[in-house]
Order: structure tokens, then sequence, then C-alpha cells
């Protein structure tokens, strides 16, 4: 199954390893550093130009990317049921 994230974007639900909210993370250190990691290799995706609203990390075949959203949790999680 595929979920889409916002413009033309999409995913493989099987490649999702977590849907974050940016509020409640963007502050950690671990959140930092791994957006530090996946920017430096230019694998972030900016869905949206509007605020920010979800981190979702992906890996598929070993390689991680992650995409910016101003599509909330709640609505991502409701879409993959």
């Amino acid at each position: 199954m595929y979920l889409h994230i916002g413009k033309d974007y999409i995913v493989k639900n099987n490649e999702i390893i977590g849907i974050f909210n940016i509020n409640y993370v963007k502050n950690t250190k671990e959140y930092k550093a791994m957006y530090n990691s996946l920017d430096e290799n230019g694998d972030i995706i900016k869905v949206s130009d509007n605020k920010a609203k979800a981190f979702i990390l992906t890996e598929n075949q070993g390689k991680r990317k992650a995409y910016i959203t101003n599509i909330g949790v709640n609505t991502i999680s409701k879409r993959l049921i």
C-alpha cells in the first residue's frame, strides 16, 4: 500500500520507520542529529512550503530519507488504516 503525504508525494507503507510530530521532536538532540545527517546527504524532502507538521522517516534498501510535510500526524495516521 501507499501513503499520500502531500502534493505529488507518496511513500510505501512498508518503508515507513516512523511518523513524528515536528513540534514535539524538533528540540531533541536525537532529531537534530538525524536531521543534520540526512540533510548533509540531501535526503530530506520538503513536501510543503507551509508550516511543517510531520517528519516522516523512511528506509528503502538501507537508504534512509525523510519527508517534511504540512499534513498533521493524526491525518497521516488515519490514511494508514
